[in-house]
Order: C-alpha cells, then structure tokens, then sequence
C-alpha cells in the first residue's frame, strides 16, 4: 500500500505506515500476554525493541556522511527500506538466539506463530486505515487477510509452516493484483523474511522433540 499520510508527535513528523507499525507491535504484544505465557510477550517486545532500534540507527548505514555532518539528524530520520530489512534481520537473529530458551513445544509452537501471523495481519488493517489509497484495494486487503488470519489461527493451529506459506501466499496474491505498490513493497520482503524464520523455527521444534 502506498502511504499517504503523515503524522506529526510534537517536532517528529512520522509517515502512517510507521506509526501503524508501532501500534502493531503494542497490540501483538498486549495479545500474547493476554493469551500466552509472560516470556512470549517478553521475546516479542525485546525482538520490536531490536527492531526499531537497528531500523533508527540504520541511518548510520545507509547514509553515515550525513549523520557525521548533522548528528541530530539519527532524531529526524531512519535507514528507510534498507533499515526495515537490517531491523527485521536482527530481530530474526535475536529470536533465533533464544530459540532452546522458549521452548519450542506444544502451546508455544502456536505463540511463535501468532506472533509472525498477526505482526503482518495487524500492520496490513492499519496501513489501510491510516492512508487512503484506492477503495476497492482497501475493502480487498481487509477482507481476504483478515479471512487468511482468522482461518490460520483457528484452524491450523499445530501446522506452522503451512500457515505461513498460506498466508505469504494470500498477501503476495493480494498485493500483485490489488494493491497499488505490487509485489515491490517492503510488506512482501518481510514476509518472505518471516516465512523463512517461521519456517526455522518450526524445523528447531522438531530437533527439539525428537531429541
């Protein structure tokens, strides 16, 4: 989706596709200390604490003369793109840091993939509703993500992988057909980038319990 809107928090002015993402991380978070026990809710606010973390001082990366000659421009602006993709990949890696600490069996196979499941559902209902892009894209993104969601979590609660594959699948379908950005959008990386540690993470599952 194309962001349209900005929003401004005193001297900080945001694009609405940043704020929907911090939003995201609240609820997700709140979701799984609700439903989960409390280390998940902990591994998920420490991975989006990396996250916005790398994804801030990427600027660093991405345009360190910059930084050198303004310093107060780290307050200001972010690594953009490549800073989403360096946030996600550290946060990815810290996950994967911790993977024997979680515990990944029985119940917590299903928090790891709410997890990754509504990080995307929740930031794809709020992007649309915080910019103001094409009816017909908006109605269409709501309805078969939230479909997709709904359906993984409920029904396809012990088969991780192919929740993930399916709904990948249902956003990459979505975004080449209805959405203006296409399949080129940072959303469709990331959850190429997610998929791939679910995946992982599923196969660390089955070492785990097979011994």
């Amino acid at each position: 989706m194309i962001n349209t809107n900005w929003y401004s928090i005193r001297a900080l002015t945001l694009p609405a596709t940043a704020i929907a993402l911090l939003i995201t991380f609240f609820i997700v978070w709140l979701i799984l200390r609700l439903q989960f026990s409390k280390k998940w809710s902990e591994a998920y606010s420490d991975a989006a604490f990396t996250f916005i973390l790398v994804w801030k001082f990427s600027l660093l990366v991405t345009d360190f003369k910059s930084v050198v000659a303004q310093p107060i421009s780290l307050l200001y602006f972010n690594g953009g793109t490549v800073g989403v993709f360096l946030g996600a990949i550290a946060a990815s890696l810290q996950v994967w840091r911790k993977r024997y600490k979680l515990s990944l069996q029985g119940h917590h196979i299903i928090a790891y993939s709410w997890a990754i499941i509504l990080t995307q559902s929740i930031y794809q209902w709020l992007v649309v509703l915080f910019n103001d892009n094409s009816t017909t894209s908006e109605v269409i993104t709501l309805m078969v993500l939230s479909v997709l969601t709904v359906f993984i979590l409920w029904k396809m609660q012990g088969g991780v992988k192919r929740g993930l594959i399916l709904y990948t699948a249902g956003l990459i379908i979505v975004a080449a057909f209805f959405q203006p950005l296409g399949i080129w959008q940072t959303a469709i990386g990331m959850s190429l980038l997610l998929l791939c540690l679910g995946i992982v993470l599923e196969q660390v599952k089955r070492i785990i319990v097979g011994g």
